[in-house]
Parts: structure tokens; C-alpha cells; sequence
């Protein structure tokens, strides 16, 4: 299918003002699209003649009740996550219930292309066509080995899960005492036990599980028009690079990428401001319509930067 024009497409964006939802809406809105903002509180994003908010709460409505939100919609991305209700909301049914009304409302909206942001677990572990990184323990220890090597990271872990963003800062400050060669015994206490919480039962796994299981309701499913880009392992808030590289279906590693072993500073990251350009090129284009595919970039600037943007 041909690219629309700028002029004619109009992109619905459900969680507008949140993290990936604002960055999206602002690079959309940059390249000139007609964004519809829909949430409980889509105002929050600021105004702009382009930007029109509907409000709705996706977790209560009917899927008839969407399907008249959605009415008239060319794209429809779905930002929505339930994070901005605080750590205690990253539950499986919930998110799941919600994703699948979504969809079926966007189906009876008759939308014509549905973009789903799904999480980085529903990607393969390199060798294996059945295991997602979320099986993969070593996985887990690299990935919050990761992010609490980043400034950026925490601190956007610290704004937005309080009390995870509390025990990462922890975990980061000991683990860079041991860097150093000062570390106590104390803070070796806090590596080993942050690293057991991880291996057996991080506090993540239950909503990350939801956001692999969600993959289920696209994987060869022919019934309506659907692409599903899942975030790389070390996403957080970032500049705007406006270069990005895709990678289907399994998980990007730096160094050899079919190798899943020694996966300690291996993880690749994207910003926000990045990933959103790699969802608007694909608005653009569509050419990944029916794919499960994931963007990464560049990280190597670790300033901290804001968790939601705005219009004003």
C-alpha cells in the first residue's frame, strides 16, 4: 500500500501525555500530521492546531464506546500502559483485558492500520524460535545490569515507579562502589539480593509477561492490518538522534547477534524521542504491516532527560 499523505492521514494516539505516547505525538505533530490524543486527561499534552484531544478511559469504556473514539482514525497506536497509576498497577489481566478491547474496537472502527508498542520480552532469544528473553534469567540480570549502569535510566525509573526506581539507585550506587574497588559489605549485600529478586522473581515479570502475551493477539492474525514494535531492552527517555536500525523478531545484541551467551553489556537501548521516530517513519511507510519488529540506537549521551514532553 502506498504511503498516505501528510495532509490526509489522521493518527489516533491512545496515552498521548504519557512517556512514549508525548514523544510520539510531538514527532508526529513536527511532521505536520492531524493527532488525535486519547486518554482520561489527553489536554495534559498541551495544544497545537494539529492536536485535538478525545477524552476516554480505555480501561472502563464498551468496545462499542471506543469504536466511536476511534471513528474516522487512518492509524491507530497504542501507547497505553498502565504505569502512570504507580508500581502496583504492572498487573497480567488488566493489561491484557484492555489491549484486546482495543483492538476489537479498532476493528469495528474500521481503522485502517493498528500500531501496537508492545514490551521487549515478546522478543526471541538469538537460537531459539519458541523462548522469549523473559525465560532467560541471565537476561534479566543483564537487563537491570544495564539500566543501572545508566544515569538517565534511573533517574527516569526514580520518576516514574518510585519504589523500583528507589531499590535500582541503590543497587547502581553499590555496584559502582564496587567498580571503584570501595564497595562494603553492605553493598555487596545489596548486589547479591537485588540480583536474587531479579533471578527468581523480578518485581517487572508479571506485567512483562502481559506485554509478551499481547503478541499473541497479532502473530498471524490476518483479520485487520497490524504492525507490533517492540521497544529495545534498555529504552529510556534520551535526545532525538533521528537514527535508528530494525531487527525482526529477536533480540538486537551488540557483537555477535545470533550469540544469546554472555550478555552483560551486550543489551541495546533506544530513546524515546528515537523509537517515536521509528513508529512515525513506519506510519509513513506501512512496510512492516503484519511484522513484530524492534528499533535501538544510540544511548551514548547518558544525560538524564524528561519522561513526558509537551506541546506548550
Amino acid at each position: 500500500m502506498p504511503p498516505f499523505s501528510k495532509r490526509s492521514l489522521t493518527v489516533g494516539v491512545i496515552g498521548p501525555a504519557g512517556f512514549g505516547g508525548s514523544y510520539l505525538c510531538l514527532e508526529l505533530i513536527n511532521r505536520g500530521y492531524s493527532i488525535i490524543g486519547i486518554s482520561r486527561y489527553p489536554e495534559k499534552l498541551g495544544s497545537h492546531p494539529c492536536y485535538t484531544p478525545r477524552v476516554g478511559n480505555v480501561a472502563d469504556m464498551s468496545i462499542e464506546s471506543l469504536a466511536q473514539i476511534f471513528s474516522g482514525l487512518d492509524v491507530l497506536v497504542n501507547e497505553y500502559g498502565p504505569h502512570a497509576a504507580g508500581v502496583d498497577a504492572l498487573i497480567y489481566m488488566p493489561f491484557l483485558e484492555v489491549t484486546r478491547k482495543i483492538i476489537l474496537a479498532s476493528k469495528l472502527a474500521k481503522v485502517n492500520y493498528f500500531v501496537m508498542v508492545g514490551g521487549c520480552c515478546s522478543l526471541y532469544m538469538p537460537g531459539g524460535a519458541h523462548n522469549s528473553v523473559l525465560e532467560n534469567k541471565d537476561w534479566w540480570v543483564a537487563y537491570r545490569r544495564g539500566i543501572a549502569d545508566s544515569e538517565a535510566h534511573t533517574v527516569y525509573m526514580e520518576e516514574r515507579l518510585g519504589p523500583m526506581g528507589d531499590k535500582l539507585r541503590s543497587y547502581r550506587n553499590a555496584r559502582m562502589a564496587k567498580a571503584k574497588g570501595i564497595a562494603t559489605q553492605a553493598d555487596a549485600g545489596v548486589i547479591e539480593d537485588y540480583e536474587l529478586q531479579t533471578r527468581n522473581n523480578d518485581r517487572a515479570l508479571e506485567f512483562v509477561t502481559a506485554c509478551r502475551t499481547s503478541y499473541m493477539f497479532f502473530d498471524g492474525n490476518k483479520s485487520f492490518r497490524w504492525t507490533y514494535v517492540s521497544p529495545s531492552a534498555l529504552y529510556r527517555p534520551g535526545k532525538r538522534t533521528g537514527a535508528y536500525d530494525i531487527r525482526f523478531d529477536y533480540l538486537a545484541l551488540k557483537g555477535d547477534s545470533e550469540d544469546p551467551t554472555n550478555l552483560d553489556g551486550r543489551l541495546h537501548g533506544i530513546s524515546a524521542a528515537d523509537l517515536a521516530v521509528a513508529i512515525a517513519d513506519e506510519i509513513e511507510s506501512q512496510e512492516k504491516a503484519g511484522k513484530h519488529w524492534t528499533a535501538y540506537g544510540d544511548l551514548s549521551d547518558d544525560t538524564p532527560t524528561a519522561s513526558y514532553v509537551t506541546l506548550s
